[in-house]
């Protein structure tokens, strides 16, 4: 059964402090003041532009027909303002600039600007978030999703006791596996008690928005190889999963156990991990729970991002071990996530717990640009963390608390990719795009992870924005602008 986590409540002030009401009401109308001087458009306005149409507020008494004739306009909803539509030939930003510049220096014009579009800020269905999920809070996973969700052609694979790919909270985002305790491709729990990698995979990639359940950090691909059974495996069988993730196309790979001695052939298959494909694959491993110095292998590997886990209170969790190799540190104390047959859901402490949390992140940054590297990625998750002890890198917390929010602000758009096989063509004119595959389609996405078209040859406008395009297993990154 699962309890409700009550986490700390910073004191309230006594007594109210009264007089400092009329400080900040000052400050309120100051702001306001200053605001209404109307700043300039910055570039972020252009990056939610609809690219079709601009808005323009005339002052009283001037005529639309006269300043606004060379242009298709209506009146707008609701409003004295009016919307223009532009035609095909202006819908870049330059010449949308130009055409603002011009209705703003007009003496009839109080003010021109693009049709912006907003979402809603968003919030899934899914019960236990709000409720159980405190980890997911304490990351900042839910402003992370307002920027992406995640991308199903990013794939994170679970090296651990193997995952119920049936649970009501994975199977969506289940994309194969294999078992290299039985040599067969499947990877199910042997039985009730292999609950680890099930959960583990829960709070990277539950299955979002289905009204049942947990959520995890990234809608994303979940890939299993089963090396542990029972709990403990051999490094023979985890450096053959590892191997096994890379050569499946994972980006990420989670590794949720450890042992306090150092494996040569482990080691092996993490550096053909990290260096054999063009960008790297992304490692994280657990600290280990003795709750002492000494970080275990894998993680303690230069290659593999070590996690230490922080309790509900915020506090490096007892059971965490420490010492100079620990990375970053996540939630890992009370988290829910699924556990294998019945569609059950538990509660689970360790660092085991804490690592799957920072492998989400990693693929939320890879789903909004795939071209970075592993190093880059981790460096973002580094440089964006929230520093927590003392300040800077240290023992306990490494450089922080994962952020998933700021990781993804942190995180470049990307580019057009300058290394496309020869299959694969793509012409970005303006907001144009077309695309030419041969043999297999080609997968167009949105940053935040909706597919947008599929097949061999794409015409399509788009909005200004980030694309993902997968094909043939690997995924390329490029701009409308």
């Amino acid at each position: 059964m699962i309890l409700l986590v009550v986490s700390f409540r910073p004191a309230l002030p006594s007594p109210p402090n009264w007089a400092r009401v009329e400080e900040v009401l000052n400050d309120i109308r100051s702001r306001k003041a200053a605001y209404r001087a109307r700043p300039s458009l910055s570039q972020d306005v252009w990056d939610s532009w609809d690219g079709v149409h601009i808005i323009v507020r005339l002052r009283e008494g001037a005529s639309p027909k006269r300043v606004l004739s060379s242009y298709v306009y209506r009146r707008a909803k609701n409003s004295s303002s009016y919307v223009i539509t532009l035609p095909s030939s202006k819908r870049n930003v330059v010449a949308a600039r130009s055409i603002l510049d011009e209705l703003n220096s007009s003496p009839d014009v109080l003010f021109a600007e693009p049709m912006l579009i907003y979402r809603a800020t968003y919030w899934p269905n899914d019960p236990f978030l709000g409720t159980y999920l405190w980890g997911m809070w304490a990351i900042y996973a839910d402003r992370a999703w307002d920027i992406t969700r995640g991308n199903s052609a990013v794939k994170v694979c679970v090296v651990d006791e193997g995952i119920d790919y049936n649970h009501e909270d994975i199977s969506a985002n289940y994309v194969g596996g294999y078992d290299m305790v039985e040599l067969d491709s499947d990877p199910y729990p042997a039985d009730a008690s292999e609950m680890h990698g099930t959960h583990v995979a829960g709070t990277i990639a539950g299955v979002m928005n289905n009204g049942v359940g947990v959520v995890g950090v990234a809608q994303v691909g979940i890939l299993s190889c089963r090396a542990l059974a029972a709990g403990s495996g051999t490094s023979e069988d985890i450096a053959s999963c590892i191997r096994w993730c890379v050569q499946e196309g994972a980006r990420v790979i989670n590794l949720s156990l450890g042992s306090s001695s150092p494996s040569t052939e482990i080691y092996d298959a993490v550096v053909y991990a990290t260096d054999s494909t063009p960008n790297g694959t992304v490692i994280v491993g657990a600290s280990g729970n003795d709750g002492t110095n000494g970080v275990y292998y894998p993680a303690a590997y230069p290659e593999v991002i070590a996690v230490g886990a922080i309790d509900t209170l915020g506090e490096r969790a007892s059971f965490s071990n420490y010492g100079s190799e620990i990375e970053l540190v996540a939630p890992g104390s009370l988290i829910a996530s699924t556990v294998p047959f019945g569609n059950a859901y538990a509660y689970a402490d360790g660092t085991s717990m804490a690592t799957p949390h920072v492998a989400g992140v990693a693929a939320l940054i890879l789903s909004k640009n795939p071209n970075l590297s592993a190093d880059t990625v981790r460096a973002i998750m580094d440089a964006a963390s929230i520093d927590m002890g003392e300040y800077g890198r240290d023992y306990f917390y490494g450089y922080g608390l994962v952020n998933a929010y700021l990781s993804l602000l942190t995180t470049p758009v990307p580019t057009a990719s300058l290394s496309l096989p020869n299959d694969l063509h793509v012409k970005v004119e303006g907001r144009s795009v077309e695309v030419e595959a041969t043999g297999a389609d080609a997968s167009l996405y949105s940053a935040d992870g909706r597919l947008i078209a599929k097949g061999k040859r794409l015409e399509i406008q788009l909005p200004r924005g980030a694309y993902i395009l997968h094909f043939e297993g690997k995924s390329y990154g490029f701009v409308v602008r």
